[in-house]
């Protein structure tokens, strides 16, 4: 990787926030003199947790976003996520070169956490065995940060993983250790696949053994915003799922359903909730947000600029299009929660009335003491239980089809009213019910690309606007009739021309197509 120093000049391309990272550049810390007491080892693992308040909001879950199928570009929309949008983007596109440089970024925290750690364990030194054991806990979220930082990079940057070809598919760099220098020739080229995902596992594993909150949490910490156990089993069972490994996937998944904890919402009210209030019992991980604290106002994209003096003036810069609404039932508890009826007038002078997406409102705990701008803040919630339904669902598929429709029917009881279990008896069938479900349950939140990749789909507008008239360009191939095909080598984004300028073994080693 390029040198810290170096990385750090892109954090704020995505609206990274971090009083943390205000503060001495990570990179300038003295080995001798940092992470000697267990003071030092608290308030380093405030740096890791103040990335996923970026890393879940913003760009760098809506990018792949945009690129997919669900949302249209106002006319005189602002361009933002153009590129994606228009799958024009190129190695120097600014977002992806972001969404890679702040990621590796949070890499190096966590390595440098796992470093000192070992160091601990490999020397003599001056901790009892409880505050080498509480160390053990905060290493755990390093090791679950360094492979939840991979996971998603893989998911953008790699191929789809594919078993048969995963030793010589390309992966990502692996750097394993905190080690800024500025001889090119100690960077890391790219890992295989396989060896990516390994090391993905191994992490997981590692996170596994160690993890145990209860050493290092206060009183006053609500254990929902930290890393758990439960937590470390969802991310299992979603890495698992991404490499296909559908005995894991299943195992992990299920474990977390089979434990109660997580019951699914089947109330509109208490739904509505979840996404407005960011409150729920499907809740597994929520980043924790204060007014001074804050990630990305996400819901910024989709309901443009807060006008507390008119907001009919508001103008978004993506409104859904009709074939996501159309998606959804009427007697879906998630419709009501997701869109929001809206009249909207373009910069054209055209008018119409349409559906705003709507499940990044804001949370008015937030938003009532901060400025204007980040109305539109929830806080992320990466891990519900209605994923690890659907992971089990997709793993039991092509295994037990009885299975696979308990969870999914399971799944769509708590959303639909009246809803009437379907006996599933063809996987091919069952598996377009399932990724239909996956789409209304998780749209916006960052699976969609990722999803498509793993079933072997392309992207595939359909040209359906909700009104041609409100949208950019419609009926054109770039935009509302985008079609591409799953081969097409944009399903895969390209390490950005920074990091191969800078890293002479990428050489030869960009994704095809650029």
């Amino acid at each position: 990787m390029k040198k810290l120093n170096i990385l750090a000049t892109f954090l704020i391309a995505l609206g990274v926030s971090s009083c943390d990272m205000d503060k001495t550049p990570y990179n300038a810390l003295e080995e001798s003199t940092y992470m000697n007491t267990i003071n030092d080892f608290s308030s380093a693992r405030i740096g890791l947790y103040s990335y996923y308040r970026s890393i879940t909001t913003g760009g760098y879950i809506l990018t792949s976003e945009i690129q997919g199928d669900d949302f249209n570009a106002t006319a005189g929309f602002s361009n933002t996520y153009g590129n994606a949008y228009r799958w024009d983007f190129q190695p120097t596109d600014g977002n992806i070169e972001s969404i890679w440089s702040v990621y590796y970024t949070h890499i190096a925290r966590a390595n440098y956490f796992i470093d000192s750690y070992n160091k601990i364990l490999n020397s003599e030194n001056d901790f009892s065995e409880d505050e080498i054991a509480a160390i053990g806990a905060y290493a755990a979220e390093a090791y679950f940060t360094r492979a939840y930082d991979y996971l998603t990079l893989a998911g953008y940057f790699c191929k789809g993983y594919d078993a048969a070809t995963a030793e010589t598919d390309l992966g990502l760099p692996l750097q394993l250790t905190y080690a800024p220098t500025s001889d090119a020739s100690k960077y890391p080229g790219r890992s295989s696949l396989k060896a990516t995902y390994e090391q993905i596992m191994n992490d997981i594993k590692a996170a596994e053994g160690l993890v145990n909150p209860e050493l290092i949490l206060s009183s006053s910490q609500n254990p929902i915003n930290y890393i758990s156990a439960d937590v470390v089993t969802a991310l299992k069972a979603r890495a698992a799922l991404q490499m296909k490994d559908y005995t894991t996937a299943a195992a992990a998944a299920t474990s977390l359903i089979e434990k109660g904890n997580y019951p699914l919402i089947n109330d509109a009210t208490a739904y509505n909730d979840l996404w407005n209030y960011d409150e729920g019992s499907e809740i597994i991980w929520k980043i924790y947000l204060s007014p001074d604290e804050l990630g990305s106002a996400t819901g910024t994209t989709f309901w443009g600029q807060y006008k507390e003096d008119d907001q009919s003036l508001q103008t978004m810069d993506y409104i859904p299009s009709q074939a996501l609404v159309d998606l959804y039932d009427e007697n879906d508890i998630r419709f009501g929660t997701f869109f929001a009826p809206f009249t909207l007038t373009v910069s054209t002078g055209a008018q119409g009335d349409i559906y705003v997406f709507n499940k990044y409102p804001g949370n008015p705990e937030l938003y009532a003491s901060i400025s204007v701008d980040s109305h539109y803040t929830n806080y992320p919630k990466p891990f519900r239980i209605a994923e690890q339904y659907l992971i089990a669902a997709e793993a039991y598929a092509n295994s037990d089809l009885g299975k696979a429709s308990h969870y999914l029917n399971t799944l769509k009881a708590s959303r639909i009213a009246g809803y009437e279990a379907n006996a599933y008896n063809n996987a091919t069938t069952f598996m377009t019910a399932l990724q239909d479900e996956r789409h209304r349950e998780l749209v916006g939140e960052g699976f969609r690309i990722v999803d498509l990749k793993r079933w072997g789909l392309g992207v595939n507008r359909g040209n359906a606007p909700q009104d041609p008239n409100l949208v950019l360009y419609p009926g054109s191939d770039v935009t509302t009739a985008l079609n591409k095909a799953a081969d097409d080598f944009r399903m895969v984004w390209p390490i950005p021309k920074s990091e191969t300028d800078a890293n002479p073994q990428l050489k030869g080693q960009q994704n095809p197509g650029y």
